[in-house]
């Protein structure tokens, strides 16, 4: 929920250099995923006998390593299809459209990855993340979203980031895994995948799900809220962007740390996530600089 690194890393430590290289392998993350298209790339990784402390604890955490946007879905629809393993495919049905035949291209499940309860757990750390968590901007009302967002450097001292977010919906019964990946973003909405990807899953999703006419799963409060268009607050004072920002139903959450909380509403803003124009749920939080 937090995207905290220093968490990963020791779950790395506690599974050792071996067991993590065998999952990496169960969820298909050093092979192609043979999906039909020509031309499929593959992951770089470092030869398991190459891997030390330090390579161990930065791979835990998600960098020093190259892997395909397919890989991803794959792997996170192992965890939606309740910890099985199916290969991705371009084609479900071929129809003749002179004789009716229909002709079926069945999935093909592959090995068991984790176990069914195991899968569940994931799922609903996954939905923290969007509830509570730095995929805040993917809620989506009357379904259970379940996400990561994912900020990694584009190479070594190059200021340069790749801004992601992977997403699961409805939580309670996957039917869509998406996965938004924005290479180098510099707008104003800054580099971090909560900030400039989840949005986009979050939009892309809505018009999906309406489409596919996926039953809701859940109905609360959320349900009666609208989204809302981010006004401009950059270069207002705090108390302005505050009201500004209260009055279309929104709130405001400061990402540095003020000392002088007495001048706090004199503070001019010179950044914020979601960008103005972005499409948030009414009652979301915009965190300003």
């Amino acid at each position: 929920m937090n995207s905290c690194n220093p968490v990963f890393i020791g779950i790395g430590q506690k599974l050792g250099v071996h067991t993590y290289y065998s999952y990496l392998e169960k969820f298909g993350f050093l092979k192609k995923t043979g999906i039909d298209l020509p031309g499929e790339g593959t992951s770089i990784f470092l030869k398991e006998d190459k891997v030390g402390p330090v390579e161990l604890a930065t791979i835990s955490f998600g960098q020093r390593f190259k892997i395909t946007p397919i890989q991803m879905v794959t792997a996170i629809s192992s965890i939606a299809n309740g910890g099985i393993h199916v290969q991705p495919r371009i084609v479900k049905q071929i129809i003749n459209t002179e004789t009716g035949e229909v002709k079926n291209i069945e999935p093909i499940k592959g090995e068991r990855v984790i176990s069914e309860d195991t899968s569940k757990k994931v799922l609903s750390m996954m939905e923290s993340v969007v509830a509570d968590g730095t995929g805040r901007n993917g809620k989506i009302a009357g379904y259970s979203v379940g996400g990561k967002t994912g900020t990694s450097e584009d190479g070594v001292n190059t200021n340069k980031y790749i801004a992601s977010f992977v997403g699961v919906t409805p939580v309670s019964n996957p039917e869509l895994v998406i996965l938004v990946v924005l290479n180098n973003p510099t707008g104003e909405g800054g580099h971090g995948g909560g900030g400039v990807a989840t949005p986009v899953a979050s939009k892309i999703l809505t018009e999906v799900l309406s489409y596919l006419e996926v039953a809701k799963d859940q109905v609360s409060e959320e349900d009666i809220k609208s989204n809302v268009d981010v006004p401009d607050v950059v270069g207002l004072t705090y108390k302005e962007a505050k009201k500004m920002l209260e009055d279309v139903g929104l709130e405001i959450s400061i990402r540095n740390e003020i000392n002088d909380s007495k001048i706090l509403n004199e503070y001019v803003i010179s950044n914020q996530v979601p960008m103005a124009g972005v499409q948030i749920l009414e009652g979301s939080s915009v965190i300003v600089e």
